[in-house]
Parts: C-alpha cells; sequence; structure tokens
C-alpha cells in the first residue's frame, strides 16, 4: 500500500507528501531526519492520511492536494465535504480536451455528488445516458467489486438491462460514472487498465470536484464541462 498524508507543522503551516511506509516516514519527519520544509518547522504532527493501491494514485493525490487553498485542505483533514465542495476552485477539467464540452444539467450533476456521499467511504458507480456529449440523466448501481473502497465494477445486469432499454429506444448509454472517495479526481492507474477505448464518456466524482473523460483508444482525455439549470 502506498499513502499521501498531511503533516501540521510549527507556525500553523501544512506539509503534504506520499510514502510506502508512513509510520517511517512521519518519524522521519518528527526526528528532523529529512532535509528541507518540515526540519525548518518542527515540531510536526500526522494530521491526515489515505491509503492508495499504486504509488501513482497517492502521487496523484498529492498534487492535488498540494494545489489546494489551505481553507481546503483544512476542511480534508475534518472530513467537511460540504465545504471541501464549497471551496472548489473550479468546475472545469484540464484545459487540453478532447471534444465538445459535456453538457450536464444541474440535477444530474447534484445527484452524482449524492450518490458518492451515501456511498462513501466505497466508491459509487453507475451509467450516464443522454444524447451526444449532453448528459440528461445516470442509473445508480450496486458495487459488485470484491473491494470496493478502492475499486468499483458496475452490477451486469444493470448494464444488460440498460443496454436492452437503449436498442428499444430508451435512453442512449453514452458512459460511466465511479467516485474517488479520497481523490483525486483523475483515472486511476486501475482505470485504465479496466477502460475499453471505446470513446464513452466517464465521469470521476471526488471530494470537492467532478472531471469528465473520454474513454478513447489512446487512453483517458479529459472534457470540459457545463452545468445548466435544470
Amino acid at each position: 500500500m502506498f499513502w499521501a498524508y498531511i503533516l501540521h507543522c510549527r507556525a500553523g503551516k501544512l506539509y503534504t507528501g506520499h510514502t510506502d511506509d508512513l509510520e517511517r516516514r512521519v518519524w522521519q519527519h518528527e526526528t528532523g531526519q529529512i532535509p528541507g520544509f518540515t526540519r525548518n518547522f518542527l515540531p510536526v504532527k500526522l494530521v491526515w492520511s489515505e491509503e492508495f493501491v499504486t504509488r501513482e494514485e497517492a502521487k496523484e493525490a498529492e498534487k492535488q492536494i498540494k494545489g489546494w487553498l489551505r481553507r481546503k485542505k483544512l476542511a480534508l483533514i475534518r472530513g467537511d465535504w460540504d465545504a471541501i465542495s464549497r471551496y472548489a476552485k473550479s468546475k472545469s477539467s484540464p484545459s487540453t480536451s478532447s471534444g465538445p464540452p459535456v453538457v450536464v444539467s444541474d440535477e444530474v450533476h447534484n445527484h452524482l455528488i449524492r450518490e458518492a456521499r451515501t456511498a462513501h467511504p466505497n466508491e459509487c458507480c453507475g451509467i450516464l445516458t443522454g444524447h451526444g456529449a449532453q448528459i440528461t440523466g445516470l442509473i445508480p448501481a450496486k458495487n459488485v467489486h470484491s473491494a470496493p473502497a478502492t475499486h468499483f465494477e458496475i452490477d451486469p445486469q444493470v448494464l444488460i438491462n440498460a443496454h436492452r432499454a437503449e436498442r428499444e429506444g430508451g435512453p442512449q448509454v453514452i458512459g460511466y460514472y465511479h467516485s474517488h472517495p479520497h481523490g483525486p479526481a483523475y483515472p486511476s492507474q486501475t482505470d485504465a487498465q479496466m477502460a475499453a477505448g471505446d470513446d464513452k464518456i466517464w465521469a470521476i466524482v471526488a471530494p470537492g470536484e467532478t472531471t469528465w473523460w473520454r474513454d478513447t483508444p489512446d487512453g483517458f482525455l479529459p472534457l470540459p464541462y457545463t452545468v445548466t439549470s435544470s
């Protein structure tokens, strides 16, 4: 396992890092064995940590948290999802993107956030429906993966029913969604391994942030999105 972590340092400063041995790394920080920032602001105390399956995921979490304002980091330490959401800096995906912006109603967007909160600390998952790049609905599904805290697998029966309904003239299945309960809102290495490269849209919901992606044969490409009033 790997960890992203936050230390509270002298003068109220916060330090974010990642490691493959949390207990040892915190001890090194506490005893001043690691040159740099924390040595200059002893004493330090571990105030938040989260496990990840891969180093890449832990590094991405570290990178994302380092870009947050202090108040958002403090909300993460408190586990205050409402505050994290309020402090989200942007609803837009990264600027380099593939395809037209995703258009999603505020009703569907809020439903995604509720699904993530309800499933926490496990990952939620489901199906996105609509037309083209317009998201008009979602179909929640049970996460049937054996390790739902770090992985997701949409209930196969829900997938079968959704595709059958589409063939019979119902809503078009245009993608899928799932949550990263502890961030970041970027496709993980596991997501990349599961991806079909079928150009479907993926939504990833993390604390305070939702991002949208195109699952291309060359990998995930970010999509900008717009939330509209219902």
